[in-house]
This record gives structure tokens, sequence and C-alpha cells, in this order.
């Protein structure tokens, strides 16, 4: 398993234990976690610890932008793909 396909994994399983989502199938990268509700914002400072755990790297919070959490894909490609530049070091 590549390292990219260990993280999906991680993040998929950490939404789907924190929703409590028994929808059917698991849920699709590209699905959106935040306005379909599948995730509260409530739980976005546990998914950047998550984000930080799986990374390795600090994030820092205040560069930010609107989005970035959209769907595991965008996660993936904002955290994990990007520059680094969300992050503090």
């Amino acid at each position: 398993m590549s390292e990219e396909q260990r993280v999906r994994e991680a993040i998929r399983g950490w939404i789907a234990s924190t929703s409590g989502r028994s929808g059917p199938g698991p849920l699709a990268d590209d699905a959106p976690i935040f306005s379909k509700g599948v995730l509260e914002s409530v739980h976005v400072m546990d998914l950047i610890l998550l984000i930080e755990e799986l990374s390795g790297r600090p994030i820092d919070v205040e560069k930010l932008r609107v989005g970035v959490f959209r769907s595991i894909d965008a996660i993936v490609a904002n955290f994990f793909r990007g520059d680094g530049s969300y992050f503090a070091d």
C-alpha cells in the first residue's frame, strides 16, 4: 500500500467513526465532507490534529483557506501532495 493510500484509508476511517456514518458503502474520496453534513464544523480541530499526526508536521491554522477540507481528495492534495504551504515548519 502506498503512503497516499494509507493516508486516504486513515482519513476515511476517521471520518466514518467520527460521523457515525452508516450509509451504503464507504465515503467516496471526492464527496463533500462538510457541505453535505458528513462532519460538522466542530470536527475541524480534530481533523487538523489527525492531519498533523499523519504528516508529522504542525499546521499553521492562520494559513488555511476555505475548501482545504472539502473532501478527502482536497485534503490529500492540500496537505500531502501540495507545496507544504499550510504547515508551520
